[in-house]
C-alpha cells in the first residue's frame, strides 16, 4: 500500500511538471539552436510567464480532452509545431516566427529571402536541433500517456477549461493598463537600456524566450489610435503646408551623409583634458557651414531608431520604450509606400545608396532598406585587416569609399549616399587602439575611466580627421555637392561598474532637465563646396526633422508631408521621449508639455500614426 502511495505521488509530480518540460526543452533547442550552447538566457520572471502561459494551455486542454495524457499529446505537438517552424523561418529569413505571421510567410521580402539562399547548407544548420527536439518530446508524450489521469468530475473539467481560458483571453485582449503592466513588470521595458536591447528579434527570443518572445512582440507592437484622431483635420494639414516658402539654397546637390557612430565633442568634459583639440575640424567648420544640435532618440546603443528619424521623418518617441520600427514595424508589404526621403529623392532623378559598415542582419536594416526602395546597399562585413583599425572598419576605409563612389560616377547622376561608420562603436578599452593620437594630459577621474575615454577620443578624433579630409575633397569636387555629419548618439562610457555619466560635471547639473538634455544632445553639420547662405533661426533639429529641412531646401517638388514636417520645426526643434528643445533653446520635460508645443506634440503623433500605422 505504501509503495502504490509512492508511485502515486510520483505519478502526480510527473504529470503536473510536464508544461514546465516543455518551456524548458523549447527554450533549450532554441538557444542551442541559435547559440550552440544549451543554455536559458531568460530571466526569472520571464520563465514565470512562459510557465504560466504553459499552464493555463495545459488545464484548458486537459479539462477539453478529460485525460492529461491527451493534454500533454495535444500541447506537446502544438509546441513542437511552433517551435520547428520558428527554427526553419529563422535558417531562411533570420527572422523568428511571430502571432502576425499567416502561413509562414508573410511577406515577398523574406521569399525572395529564402529563394537566393543555400537551402541544402542552411537545413543542415537545424536539422540536428529539430531531431533532438522530435526524440525528447515523444519521450515527453510517452511519459504522459503512461502516466495519465483521469479527470472524472464534469464541474471541475468545465471549471479548469474556463478559467484557463478566460485568463488566456485577457492575457491576449487589447486592454491597454494590463499590457502596460505586463510588459513592465514581466518584460521590464521600462528598465530597457539602448547601450544594453538588443539588435535581431532572434535576440529578443533569446532574451525573452520562444513564447514569451512572440507574445511580448505582440503587445509591444499595439499601437492604438490617438484620442484626439481627426482624420480631416490631418488631410487639411497637409494640404496647407507651406515648406516651399524657403529660398531653394541647396539647389540639387549630390547629397552625402555621414552617419558617424557615437560622434560626440567629448572636449566639452571640465575634468579632463587632452593634448590636442578631439574634434578640430568640427568645431572649425561650424562657422563655415550650417551646425545644428540635435535630441538623439536613443543614449548608448539602438542606433537604428535615430537612423529610422533621419530617413523617414517619424519619431520614435510616439512609439513604447525599446520599440525598434526596422524590427517591429517594417513587416509587410504596405510599407513599401510610406514615406521617406529615398522616395522624395528617387522621384526627383535620383540615384541612392547605403552603406552600412556592419552585417544586414544588425537591427534587419537590410529588409528595412529593401521597402524603402533604395537603389544600392552596401554592407561591409567582409573586410580585410588593413581597412580596419581597432575592432571594426576604420573610418579612413569609409571616407575612401565615398571617394571612390564620386570619382567613379556618371558625370551630372544626381547621387544620395549615406554611409554608417562603426570605428567609434563600443567597447572603449585602452587595448582597442595599438597606437594613440590622443593622450590624457590631466584628469579627475579614476584610471579605469581614463582609459576609457581616452580610447573613445581616439575614435571621435579619426572621425573628425576623416571629416575633414572629405570636405576637402568635395570642394574640389567639379559638381554641387553637400556633406550631413551628424552623431547618432552619445557612447555609453563605462568601465565595469564604473560610468562616466554618474560622475562627469557635463551631465550631472542642479537641473535635471538640461542633464536629459546633454545626455541625449548630438551635433549635425551641413558642409557644402559652394557658398551656404546662414540661418540664423534654426538652431536645434532632431534626426526626423533634419531631412525635411535638406528637402525643403532643395529644388525639388517634394510631398506635402515633408513640406509639413519643415513647417513643424519652430516649434519643437529636437525631441525624444524624454525631453524637447525649441528653437530658442528652451528646454521641457516631454510628459510635462501644454500650450501650443502640446497641441503641436499631439497633432505630429496623429500625423505619424495617419502615414506609418494606419
Amino acid at each position: 500500500m505504501e509503495n502504490k502511495m509512492k508511485k502515486d505521488i510520483i505519478k502526480d509530480i510527473i504529470v503536473a511538471l510536464i508544461p514546465a518540460f516543455l518551456v524548458f526543452i523549447i527554450e533549450f533547442i532554441y538557444n542551442y539552436a541559435i547559440c550552440r550552447i544549451f543554455i536559458i538566457q531568460m530571466n526569472f520572471n520571464i520563465m514565470l510567464l512562459e510557465i504560466i502561459i504553459m499552464y493555463l494551455v495545459y488545464f484548458m486542454l486537459c479539462g477539453i480532452t478529460k485525460k492529461t495524457g491527451r493534454a500533454t499529446v495535444v500541447l506537446s505537438i502544438v509546441i513542437f509545431i511552433i517551435s520547428t517552424i520558428n527554427l526553419v523561418k529563422i535558417a531562411f529569413t533570420g527572422e523568428p516566427v511571430f502571432f502576425s505571421d499567416i502561413l509562414f510567410l508573410n511577406s515577398s521580402y523574406e521569399l525572395l529571402d529564402i529563394i537566393n539562399g543555400t537551402f541544402v547548407d542552411t537545413i543542415k544548420l537545424i536539422i540536428v536541433p529539430i531531431l533532438v527536439q522530435m526524440l525528447v518530446f515523444i519521450l515527453i508524450i510517452l511519459i504522459g500517456i503512461k502516466n495519465s489521469m483521469e479527470i472524472k468530475e464534469k464541474r471541475v473539467r468545465i471549471t479548469m477549461t474556463i478559467i484557463s481560458l478566460l485568463i488566456l483571453i485577457l492575457l491576449f485582449l487589447p486592454v491597454e493598463s494590463l499590457n502596460k503592466f505586463v510588459l513592465n513588470y514581466f518584460f521590464e521595458i521600462n528598465e530597457r537600456k539602448d547601450y544594453g536591447g538588443h539588435v535581431s528579434n532572434i535576440q529578443y527570443y533569446i532574451r525573452y524566450g520562444t513564447i514569451t518572445g512572440m507574445y511580448g512582440y505582440l503587445l509591444e507592437n499595439r499601437i492604438v489610435q490617438p484620442d484626439d484622431y481627426d482624420e480631416n483635420q490631418l488631410n487639411e494639414e497637409l494640404r496647407t503646408a507651406e515648406g516651399e516658402k524657403t529660398n531653394k539654397k541647396f539647389g540639387m546637390p549630390n547629397i552625402i551623409i555621414v552617419f558617424s557612430e557615437s560622434f560626440w565633442d567629448i572636449g566639452q568634459l571640465e575634468e579632463v583634458k587632452f593634448n590636442k583639440e578631439v574634434a578640430p575640424n568640427l568645431n572649425k567648420y561650424k562657422d563655415e557651414g550650417l551646425f545644428f544640435n540635435m535630441i538623439s532618440p536613443s543614449y548608448g546603443g539602438n542606433s537604428a531608431n535615430v537612423e529610422f528619424e533621419f530617413l523617414t521623418g517619424a519619431n520614435t518617441m510616439y512609439f513604447t520604450r525599446g520599440y525598434i520600427p526596422y524590427m517591429q514595424l517594417y513587416r509587410n508589404d504596405k510599407y513599401y509606400d510610406k514615406p521617406s526621403i529615398i522616395t522624395e529623392l528617387k522621384n526627383n532623378g535620383y540615384r541612392t545608396k547605403i552603406v552600412a559598415c556592419s552585417s544586414k542582419r544588425l537591427f534587419n536594416c537590410g529588409r528595412f532598406y529593401n521597402y524603402l526602395k533604395v537603389d544600392e546597399t552596401e554592407f561591409l562585413t567582409d573586410i580585410t585587416e588593413g581597412e580596419k583599425k581597432g575592432l571594426y572598419i576604420s573610418d579612413e576605409t569609409v571616407t575612401n569609399k565615398i571617394i571612390n563612389e564620386f570619382e567613379n560616377k556618371q558625370a551630372n547622376e544626381k547621387l544620395f549616399y549615406m554611409t554608417l561608420t562603426m570605428q567609434a562603436h563600443y567597447p572603449y578599452t585602452i587595448t582597442k587602439y595599438e597606437n594613440y593620437d590622443i593622450e590624457i594630459i590631466e584628469s579627475d577621474l579614476s584610471d579605469n575611466l581614463n582609459d576609457t575615454l581616452k580610447s573613445y577620443a581616439q575614435g571621435i578624433y579619426d572621425a573628425d580627421k576623416e571629416l575633414g579630409r572629405l570636405y576637402k575633397y568635395i570642394k574640389q569636387y567639379e559638381e554641387p555637392t553637400i556633406i550631413i555629419f551628424y552623431g547618432d548618439h552619445l557612447p555609453y562610457l563605462n568601465k565595469g561598474k564604473e560610468d562616466a555619466t554618474k560622475v562627469l560635471k557635463y551631465f550631472n547639473t542642479e537641473d535635471s532637465t538640461l542633464n536629459e538634455y546633454r545626455k541625449y544632445n548630438t551635433q549635425a553639420l551641413i558642409l557644402a563646396n559652394f557658398e551656404l547662405e546662414k540661418e540664423e533661426n534654426t538652431k536645434y533639429l532632431g534626426a526626423d526633422l533634419l531631412s525635411a529641412y535638406v528637402l525643403n531646401n532643395m529644388n525639388i517638388d517634394i510631398s506635402d508631408y515633408y513640406k509639413w514636417l519643415y513647417d513643424t520645426k519652430d516649434v519643437i526643434g529636437a525631441a525624444n521621449y524624454r525631453v524637447l528643445v525649441d528653437q530658442e533653446g528652451n528646454l521641457y520635460r516631454t510628459d510635462e508639455l501644454n500650450g501650443e508645443i502640446k497641441e503641436l506634440y499631439n497633432l505630429r503623433r496623429s500625423m505619424q500614426y495617419k502615414l506609418f500605422i494606419k
